[in-house]
């Protein structure tokens, strides 16, 4: 039996080099850094998020708030142009569709209903934290970016 530990691929960070539109930007690593094309990144805030208990008033830990996934889609060797991939459904349900084939094309906007909601945790709204500032929501040069887990 091998006891020698097991050795993690090491995650690839850098930053934000350029925004070049609404849905590429560019990110100061490349291949000669290990970037691959199809590699995913998540683009994260630059503040971090200190969380603290709310009965001692202790630090609990710090958490990073992601404004955006991306994936590698042109790598040279120090920097790669990367594209948002993710996609929501909002529209387009059954009730709309059925609307649409008996010919009422004008009223089938009003049955524009989601076809997937995700499952949301029921917590009163106070309990949020508070948002990313609308400044700090956009994807900046010099944001972080980190590499994520191929499964997403």
């Amino acid at each position: 039996m091998n006891n020698e530990p097991v050795k993690q691929k090491r995650q690839i960070q850098g930053k934000v080099a350029g925004v070049l539109n609404e849905r590429e930007l560019v990110i100061n690593v490349g291949s000669n850094s290990g970037v691959q094309k199809g590699m995913k990144f998540a683009v994260f805030a630059n503040e971090e998020t200190k969380l603290y208990d709310p009965e001692t008033g202790d630090l609990l830990g710090i958490i990073d708030r992601e404004k955006v996934r991306v994936r590698a889609t042109e790598v040279k060797e120090k920097l790669s142009i990367c594209r948002t991939y993710r996609e929501l459904t909002i529209g387009g349900g059954p009730l709309r569709e059925y609307v649409e084939s008996q010919g009422y094309l004008g009223l089938s906007h009003l049955f524009d209903l989601p076809r997937r909601v995700p499952e949301t945790l029921r917590v009163d709204k106070s309990a949020y934290l508070p948002p990313l500032s609308e400044e700090e929501s956009y994807v900046k040069i010099g944001d972080r970016v980190v590499q994520v887990p191929e499964d997403d």
